[in-house]
């Protein structure tokens, strides 16, 4: 296999209904797309999806890695992506991706059957920004209504406020849902300790990054504290501080937490997830595959690998739903909160510029 044409573009998506974390309001998303076409007429389709408050990769530097690795494929380089997964993770995604397509396609299988995959289809998780109360309980009914059964509720700003909105969705919700809690970095310990502990009649299954990706200490003092709680207690996940394959590395050797948030975008593609699920298997840790704001794409993609991953116990792939106008709306279906893979070869969606 030769890769003999590519081409890059990118598109700038409003979101149908802005959220807010931690540190930051989004209503719109940048994403570049990327075609690659072989010697023998397969074509492979991949996305990027930079976000700088994470990995610090820039839009630009985003489209200028895109075009170097473009022209390093059809100039015969074997593997470009390995080294641009540190500081453009999102552009060697897009090209893992689009390589990972193409050769499913020459097969003529799904990606996640070319990976080993078991599964279907999985629950995903619908995401609550910060937002007060009854805004809170709102967002929890309406996708109840339309069929979501996992919560990742986004807070870190106000403990108190955040152990109130759990506790609301589960008195409206009920027990047969599964509520996680996301504070992006915002607590310190004792506000983590703080929620944790108003919130603990919300049965929280995961508690994901509450401290600052630089501060290990203060989560290794969060997982003490889960660690003296009654069970059933939540998993506590690292994100921010798990960038890629070299971060996950150093969790699975000093065993802070009980598993790491995986983002492609974040890692650098398919490959390098797959080398965090085999680090993950070695220490014990269960893992979430999760997202950017991104095409449904590149969701696919994220669903695909989390069907073949041995570790992963949740997936929280979302990023796409309020995108407008996403070109690649087919590559999966969300039907009453379960996210399927489409069963045509690769990804299963084309598109051109």
């Amino acid at each position: 296999m030769r890769i003999v044409e590519s081409e890059t573009w990118r598109t700038d998506f409003l979101l149908r209904e802005p959220y807010t974390i931690a540190y930051e309001t989004y209503d719109a998303a940048t994403n570049f797309f990327v075609r690659i076409r072989d010697d023998d007429g397969n074509h492979g389709f991949g996305c990027a999806a930079p976000a700088p408050e994470v990995t610090g990769e820039t839009i630009p530097a985003c489209d200028a890695a895109l075009d170097a690795l473009c022209a390093a494929l059809e100039g015969g380089a074997d593997d470009p992506v390995t080294s641009a997964r540190t500081s453009t993770p999102a552009a060697a995604a897009a090209i893992d991706m689009a390589l990972h397509d193409l050769r499913a396609r020459a097969l003529g299988v799904p990606v996640y059957t070319m990976l080993g995959g078991k599964h279907g289809a999985l629950p995903t998780s619908i995401t609550i920004g910060i937002s007060g109360l009854e805004e809170t309980r709102a967002s929890g009914r309406r996708h109840a209504d339309a069929g979501f059964r996992v919560f990742k509720v986004k807070g870190g700003r106000d403990p108190e406020l955040d152990a109130e909105r759990m506790l609301a969705l589960r008195a409206d919700l009920g027990d047969g849902v599964e509520l996680r809690f996301d504070a992006n970095e915002g607590y310190d310990t004792a506000d983590a300790e703080a929620f944790l502990g108003a919130s603990r009649a919300a049965a929280i299954t995961v508690f994901e990054q509450p401290t600052k990706r630089d501060d290990p200490a203060a989560l290794a003092a969060v997982r003490l504290v889960l660690d003296a709680s009654p069970p059933p207690r939540p998993a506590l996940l690292a994100d921010e501080g798990a960038i890629g394959v070299l971060d996950v590395a150093s969790f699975a050797a000093t065993g802070p937490v009980d598993g790491v948030v995986v983002k492609l975008m974040k890692c650098g593609g398919i490959a390098a997830a797959l080398e965090i699920d085999a680090l993950a298997a070695g220490a014990g840790m269960r893992n979430m595959v999760s997202c950017m704001d991104e095409s449904a794409l590149a969701i696919a993609a994220g669903l695909h690998y989390a069907l073949a991953a041995r570790q992963c116990s949740w997936i929280d792939l979302d990023g796409h739903i309020d995108l407008l106008d996403d070109p690649t709306h087919p590559a999966v279906r969300l039907l009453r909160g379960r996210l399927e893979p489409a069963e045509d070869p690769g990804f299963g969606v084309a598109l051109r510029a």
